[in-house]
């Protein structure tokens, strides 16, 4: 199994459900040799997230989890954040600020909807793609919303601020059924533009696997996007499970290394201070 897992949530977010040492734990018994945190960094002031994440606090229960798992499990600390352009650089002087080994951001929100809430607020019994309806933002074609998904996406690359890119593609994570109707030659285009930049960045991109177990999802980014980035010479890939609790730690994984083999991947991606490292499948 894939022996790393660099998306972990703590209690240190406001949506964790556990201790870094529970989270810890978690990952031993699961056979890990290597994890990193990525706690939340919301830079919405009207999300109820702002604010939450206490660095002090946050490092000083890293280094008490290094300290009593020395020999066992190496641990990172990092962050997951939240980016949208209309943040300017504030995302960037706060990353800046901080001591950490690798940072992800995400883009979850695109053209004022949060992508987040697509799942769950699709009328029931909608089944097909119908570019009328984007979720939670009523009239909203998807196509739009992918656009600017993507746009959001491509400037998060450029910024120079992230090791990766959280959960690409986000709105096929949420609505697969719908957004496989989107998946035509433009959305490739779109797709392989931003991996290209990537590549040119050296920006690694992220395998999710949240998805799979709380919806049976595809992973993001999933095995086709995985080929593509493989077939224009990507090579940097970090691997998280995105748990919130100790019984999703590494949920998935079989799964994740398996499209990983298939698509022609020996290694994954670890950071240190922000260096990439390669890690090989076992």
């Amino acid at each position: 199994m894939i022996p790393v897992d660099y998306h972990l949530h703590s209690t240190h977010s406001a949506d964790g459900e556990a201790s870094v040492l529970d989270m810890c734990e978690a990952a031993l018994a699961r056979g890990l040799r290597e994890i990193c945190f990525t706690e939340h960094v919301d830079f919405d002031r009207s999300d109820p997230a702002y604010g939450h994440l206490k660095w002090g606090p946050y490092a000083a229960a890293v280094e008490e989890a290094r300290t009593r798992f020395a020999g066992r499990l190496t641990i990172r600390i990092g962050v997951e954040f939240d980016f949208r352009r209309a943040y300017g650089a504030e995302p960037g002087e706060f990353l800046a600020a901080l001591d950490l080994d690798f940072a992800v951001g995400s883009v979850h929100s695109a053209a004022g909807c949060p992508i987040h809430r697509l799942g769950k607020d699709r009328p029931p019994g909608l089944a097909r793609a119908e570019p009328g309806y984007a979720g939670a933002k009523p009239g909203l074609d998807l196509r739009m919303l992918l656009a600017e998904y993507f746009a959001e996406t491509e400037a998060l690359v450029a910024s120079g601020w992230c090791h990766a890119i959280g959960h690409f593609d986000y709105i096929y994570k949420q609505l697969p059924d719908l957004a496989a109707g989107y998946r035509d030659a433009w959305y490739w285009r779109s797709v392989e533009r931003i991996l290209s930049g990537c590549i040119a960045a050296g920006v690694a991109v992220e395998v999710n696997t949240h998805h799979v177990l709380d919806r049976g999802a595809a992973m993001a980014a999933d095995s086709e996007i995985l080929r593509r980035y493989r077939a224009l010479g990507g090579r940097l890939l970090t691997v998280g499970s995105d748990a919130h609790r100790p019984g999703d730690v590494a949920h998935a994984f079989p799964q994740a290394e398996s499209a990983l083999r298939e698509a022609g991947f020996e290694a994954v991606t670890g950071y240190a201070c922000g260096r990439p490292y390669p890690v090989a499948l076992p």
